[in-house]
């Protein structure tokens, strides 16, 4: 059977980082067999851990530029799993090819729009070869609806602002457009 690239992606407060943990958990891979990633901007609550918004966390290591995945890979890895796949640079997506072709499945989870509403860094190049694709949703911070966007509350044009409720709340397309 051909190695698996698993996607859950959404907008921020749609359970992201919480179904990736979940998804781990349910494999009940041993430790050598297992890598767990976040990139390095992702600083808000642990450098050692991925965490969710109400706390769950799983032990992971910092992936940044100068990180070979090959020293990481064992013979026994059997699945690489990534937090905030937005963040990653392009050059990952060419460790995520040949790793699958290799036989390691991956599981990632990360924003698939800026808070913007554009299609956000490594995503859409994801999507497009991703096995198993899960859109979550989170509510709507104003109407309670499915919510797809992440709104920024502070008016500041940098792309990538690491945070959390501080910065973002969940809107539907209606209340992200008219509000």
């Amino acid at each position: 059977m051909a190695a698996q690239l698993t996607l859950y992606y959404g907008c921020m407060f749609s359970g992201k980082t919480t179904a990736l943990i979940q998804h781990i958990s349910a494999l009940n891979l041993k430790s050598n067999e297992l890598i767990v990633l976040k990139p390095a901007s992702d600083n808000r609550v642990s450098s050692s851990h991925i965490t969710t918004h109400d706390g769950k966390k799983h032990a992971c290591l910092i992936h940044d530029a100068n990180m070979d995945l090959n020293e990481v890979i064992t013979p026994y890895t059997k699945l690489i799993a990534f937090d905030e796949a937005q963040f990653f640079d392009k050059t990952f997506l060419f460790d995520v090819k040949k790793y699958l072709l290799k036989g390691i499945d991956f599981v990632a989870s990360g924003l698939d729009k800026d808070y913007l509403g554009r299609p956000f860094g490594l995503m859409p190049m994801l999507k497009t070869i991703a096995t198993n694709q899960h859109h979550l949703k989170a509510k709507c911070e104003h109407c309670g609806s499915d919510a797809e966007f992440s709104y920024r509350k502070l008016d500041n044009k940098v792309l990538m602002l690491v945070g959390g409720k501080e910065y973002y709340e969940p809107r539907c397309q209606e209340c992200f457009n008219n509000i």
